[in-house]
């Protein structure tokens, strides 16, 4: 009976150690099993890319030549945030224009960085308003060095789909913010003589990703 109860033992541990193996092997890439989001690609080339610096919002970032820097404005104002109604502080955003991916659905897509220190702001930053619709993928996003939530959210209409991650956290008395948004359009609205393809999404996500990992706050 010793002998029947030792080897059972070993083969339940043995089961355990191969499930657990099985397990890690499968777990999709990018993801860990404490839900930290890791960088969606390896490090690309940064050489070629410009640099931005914010000395007064404290932050640094590095994006492709190819896409375009927009400065905040300046003042308070609502678009801090996507469909903020509450004020705040646009610093930047970077947008990728259209023809980053020719003769395909895709009309463009926009990185923001926002800050907001009003109170209810804060209160809201991590339980964005229902009226949001923001969905809390209950997975957190290394920025700088600072932990952000992510929350994504998605609408169409008219033939047109647009989707928005956004990353929050409250760092330093405020309500910070980077997101972003992809624009396509229904590729069955195109004739197929127009020679139209679905666009890369993965390759948009991954730029889009890979400006957040060179961001640095300076303070």
């Amino acid at each position: 009976m010793r002998f029947f109860r030792k080897h059972l033992r070993i083969i339940i541990s043995v089961g355990v150690v191969v499930v657990g193996i099985v397990f890690l092997y499968f777990l999709p890439v990018g993801q860990s099993l404490f839900g930290i989001k890791s960088s969606p690609t390896p490090t690309p080339d940064y050489s070629g890319w410009r640099s931005y610096t914010n000395q007064k919002y404290g932050i640094s970032l590095k994006y492709p030549s190819g896409f375009q820097l927009v400065p905040g404005k300046t003042g308070p104002l609502a678009e801090w945030q996507l469909y903020g109604v509450i004020d705040g502080i646009e610093i930047v955003s970077i947008e990728i224009p259209r023809s980053s991916q020719i003769r395909t659905n895709f009309l463009g897509a926009s990185l923001r960085v926002g800050l907001s220190t009003d109170t209810t702001a804060i209160k809201e930053c991590l339980s964005p308003p229902k009226s949001f619709d923001y969905k809390n993928t209950y997975t957190k996003r290394v920025i700088g060095g600072v932990t952000f939530q992510e929350f994504v959210r998605s609408e169409a209409g008219a033939g047109n789909f647009y989707e928005y991650v956004s990353y929050r956290a409250v760092r330093d008395g405020g309500c910070e913010v980077f997101e972003y948004s992809i624009h396509k359009t229904n590729i069955d609205n195109y004739p197929v003589e127009a020679g139209r393809k679905e666009f890369d999404r993965i390759a948009i996500v991954n730029a889009l990703e890979s400006i957040l990992d060179t961001v640095q706050f300076l303070k």
